[in-house]
């Protein structure tokens, strides 16, 4: 079975902002977990033994939530940093974590990607195949679809506009996939993308397979409203309030309330997100939104982020 696993959590996520302002993506919070803390539990379940995490943008609040969360996982899960001084992007980041990912056939994850994918049967699906440099877990009739697959699940290509040789369909990558340790030899140094390499040697017929999945739960995390959305789907109609969070003022619908935030008599909240250490101060008004910092008295927020003051 595979033991090591990579989490992709380098990037700037400029779609995210004003929110990855505040905090790298890998940070945000989903029902008060960091998405590393439930791509750690995931993982673990899933039988890996030792993470690597490729670190640039924010890189001293992440090498100390990294810090922080393999200390919580001793014994169960060792968990690596791998700094990027200049970001390397998906191709080099594997690249410059080999030394890390060792010798054997590895998983690789999408930080900003939540997911009940089936992680176990798509590494045995790998590893049932010797030859293969990766397979990708892919989504069926997903919006996005990119990947032309033709027979047998091998892929053919990414991000053809035109119809490829033998493809009998397009699908999603998913966030999600397996890998042998020969890709390593074939990311040139330096800044690339995964693609590129992938559509490179794809052309050179190398193997590269797809396994597609239809999980309960698939949320590619790439804007506000995407990260709003997810809350609300795992909130299902219950409000999660952290154990140090202080209500004084009226919640309603579902409602996810972050340690040490503040909710003030006289405000309301209803069906959002109040990130850690923001205030809801009295008279204002929350409805179907995130807020980070503190929301002035009487401030009336409908949709979107409202955005103040970094948080921690």
């Amino acid at each position: 079975m595979i033991k090591t696993a990579m989490i992709m959590g380098a990037g700037a996520g400029r779609r995210l902002r004003p929110l990855s302002l505040v905090r790298p993506k890998p940070l945000f919070q989903v029902l008060n977990k960091t998405m590393l803390e439930w791509w750690a539990e995931f993982l673990s379940s899933a039988g890996i033994r030792k993470v690597v995490i490729n670190v640039h943008y924010q890189s001293e609040l992440m090498l100390e939530r990294i810090e922080r969360l393999s200390a919580s996982f001793e014994g169960r899960l060792t968990i690596l940093a791998s700094p990027e001084d200049e970001i390397l992007g998906t191709g080099g980041g594997l690249k410059k974590a080999a030394p890390l990912l060792g010798k054997n056939d590895f998983m690789v994850v999408n930080a900003d990607i939540f997911t009940d994918f089936e992680l176990v049967r798509l590494a045995l699906k790998h590893l049932a195949n010797p030859g293969r440099l990766a397979t990708l877990g892919l989504l069926e009739n997903a919006h996005r679809a990119n990947v032309s697959v033709g027979e047998g699940g091998r892929l053919l290509g990414f991000r053809s506009e035109e119809a490829l040789p033998g493809e009998l369909s397009r699908q999603t990558y998913c966030g999600v996939m397996a890998m042998s340790p020969d890709i390593f030899e074939l990311i040139p140094d330096g800044h690339s993308d995964i693609v590129d390499v992938f559509n490179r040697v794809l052309a050179e017929g190398r193997d590269i397979f797809g396994w597609a999945y239809d999980p309960a739960i698939w949320r590619d995390m790439g804007t506000p409203e995407d990260y709003w959305d997810l809350n609300r789907r795992l909130a299902a109609g219950r409000t999660i309030t952290h154990s140090t969070a202080k209500v004084e003022g009226r919640l309603a619908g579902w409602n996810v309330l972050g340690a040490e935030s503040r909710v003030d008599k006289g405000a309301s909240v209803e069906n959002s997100v109040i990130w850690p250490f923001a205030v809801v101060s009295s008279g204002a008004v929350v409805k179907n939104a995130v807020v980070s910092g503190l929301l002035p008295p009487g401030r009336v927020i409908e949709g979107g982020v409202f955005c103040d003051t970094p948080g921690r």
